[in-house]
């Protein structure tokens, strides 16, 4: 079926895609793939939210719709198209899962599982996820270095927040206050209080003069691997790393998925999500947007007390999901499968203005300042914001997002399937869900047998040799997607045109980029010169507090003694 479909997508170039008859038979090629290939979104029929029952995302309800522990094992080593397309649908899977409404528990609060009886057209969108009940990264390393709070506790917010809520009398109308637990939210709502990208790249400004936000979740796998492990601490880490028997630089055995047919809650494996959020407002269309409400919050002195400008300050808001990191360990990924999704409206793509000035409204680009000129963007793109970066600071100039990595066919492919199921599930234009799009998703290539189904890292390539080598979100590493040509390195010299690296096929291309369109004239595994981001690249060199490997997760590094109360919890918040 795979190498049928790869001699049909060879003879469309030279065919009229844009029949009907193409269309239908393609349509029925498509549903056989997302069943028979993945096995992973098509609702395989409904039942209750519970183990060992099929997966149902799209209803009709109940619903049993979960995140799954890993792709199908007896696709390692198969092909890369197959497993590509499975990691894939299994990104959509995560996806899917993480994002549906969160089960309401006997006390009104929102819990760390699906609803079985509201789907992803509840409430136009505005709900709380299932993944936004995860811990968040502030409270599971506190600043005192104590123990993190219960798992599903809802999360701890600044008295200045608390304070500012009371005033506007929206306390106990959008956000709930525990009453077991004073100063913490159990209505799922975030507080955003980080506003710069990783590796402290900078903030992005949206076109209302607002910054976008991010935030870091974890799933209670990690949360429970933290915790037992005393991993909260500099003092735990280092315990745990004197403890390994064998002092292979990396302890750390992060919990792995297992792939099952059915719903096998236990074997989903460790989650982290990072997301991104902007602020509504102006003319931005609610409607379009999976959206809550929010702690909007800046620290005094800025996210690393480096802005003596800034002013502690905090307000309740609307924001909207415009960018989202998942981060999942399998037995087939040692090294974490990395997969990324955005929202159509956030910015135009590079190869778009071949095509003329993009037309529409988008959060993070304004046509009428950027319009098209010799078929690139008129103006300065994805620049870093002038200092101070003070988010309080009136009259910001927005930073003009383009995307840069384009969609490779088999994420295209898996877009496309998803939004049919979607359709097919809940009608068009009936879930904001429908407006997002998987950017791509990173695996391993070469790792080596382990036992049973578990691969293990093989130490002559430890990052596995992933797939695709570059990924990237124009919102999450919107200053590092990479060069285009003219563009000066680091070496001093342009970026040649004839440097075409992963670029788009714009010869048989001929329309702007469609992320849920696999027929398109795109590339391997993305449209950018030169790209420089790489996820497990990138992760690959994290650490815990005393230098030792951290299995890829930065966020150890987030850790505090307690001789370290009084330092801001933002200290190292620029990391994953």
């Amino acid at each position: 079926m795979i190498e049928f479909l790869r001699t049909r997508r060879s003879r469309e170039k030279k065919s009229n895609i844009a029949s009907g008859k193409f269309f239908y038979i393609h349509l029925k090629i498509l549903h056989f793939l997302l069943a028979v290939i993945s096995g992973l979104l098509l609702a395989a029929g409904p039942g209750a939210a519970e183990d060992g029952q099929p997966q149902n995302c799209f209803g009709p309800a109940p619903y049993n719709c979960y995140s799954i522990g890993d792709i199908d094992p007896s696709l390692i080593g198969t092909g890369m198209d197959s497993m590509y397309y499975a990691y894939a649908a299994y990104a959509w899977q995560d996806f899917l899962a993480l994002n549906f409404p969160a089960a309401i528990g006997s006390d009104g609060a929102p819990t760390p599982e699906p609803s079985s009886t509201n789907g992803l057209n509840y409430n136009g969108g505005e709900y709380t996820t299932v993944w936004e009940t995860y811990i968040e990264a502030r409270d599971l390393f506190q600043d005192d270095g104590s123990a993190p709070p219960a798992f599903g506790s809802g999360h701890s917010v600044p008295d200045i927040c608390l304070e500012q809520a009371r005033k506007e009398g929206k306390e106990g109308v959008k956000v709930m206050v525990s009453p077991i637990a004073k100063g913490r939210t159990t209505s799922g709502s975030d507080v955003l209080d980080e506003y710069i990208q990783a590796n402290r790249m900078g903030p992005v400004v949206d076109q209302n003069g607002q910054y976008a936000r991010f935030a870091l979740n974890f799933n209670e796998t990690m949360y429970d691997y933290v915790v037992d492990n005393t991993l909260y601490t500099p003092e735990g880490q280092e315990a745990f790393d004197t403890n390994d028997p064998d002092h292979s630089g990396s302890p750390l055995q992060w919990p792995r998925g297992a792939y099952s047919e059915d719903v096998v809650e236990d074997d989903i494996g460790s989650i982290m999500v990072k997301a991104a959020w902007k602020i509504l407002g102006g003319t931005d269309d609610p409607t379009r947007f999976h959206r809550i409400s929010a702690y909007v919050h800046n620290a005094a002195g800025g996210a690393f007390g480096q802005e003596p400008t800034v002013e502690e300050s905090c307000s309740l808001e609307t924001v909207a999901l415009v960018g989202f990191h998942i981060v999942h360990r399998s037995n087939s990924g040692p090294q974490w499968i990395w997969s990324t999704f955005e929202h159509i409206d956030n910015a135009p793509w590079y190869t778009d203005f071949q095509q003329g000035t993009p037309s529409g409204s988008y959060s993070f680009f304004d046509p009428a300042t950027c319009p098209a000129s010799g078929g690139k963007p008129g103006c300065e793109i994805n620049m870093l914001p002038d200092h101070p970066w003070d988010p309080g600071r009136t009259g910001l100039d927005p930073t003009q997002v383009v995307r840069l990595g384009v969609p490779g066919f088999h994420a295209l492919l898996s877009n496309y399937n998803t939004r049919v199921a979607l359709y097919n599930g809940y009608g068009s234009g009936n879930t904001v869900w429908e407006n997002y799009f998987l950017v791509d998703v990173q695996f391993p290539t070469n790792t080596l047998a382990g036992t049973s189904d578990i691969r293990e890292i093989n130490p002559a390539y430890p990052d596995g040799l992933p797939t695709p080598t570059f990924l990237s979100n124009s919102l999450i590493e919107t200053y590092i997607q990479g060069f285009m040509e003219g563009d000066v390195t680091s070496n001093g010299n342009d970026v040649p045109l004839s440097d075409t690296m992963q670029r788009v096929n714009t010869t048989t291309q001929g329309s702007n980029v469609d992320p849920w369109s696999y027929w398109g004239g795109y590339g391997v595994s993305g449209g950018a010169q030169r790209n420089t981001s790489s996820c497990l690249g990138c992760h690959g060199d994290a650490a815990m507090t005393n230098g030792t490997s951290s299995s890829f997760v930065f966020s150890l590094s987030r850790a505090k003694s307690p001789a370290d109360t009084g330092q801001s919890r933002l200290k190292g918040a620029a990391t994953q």
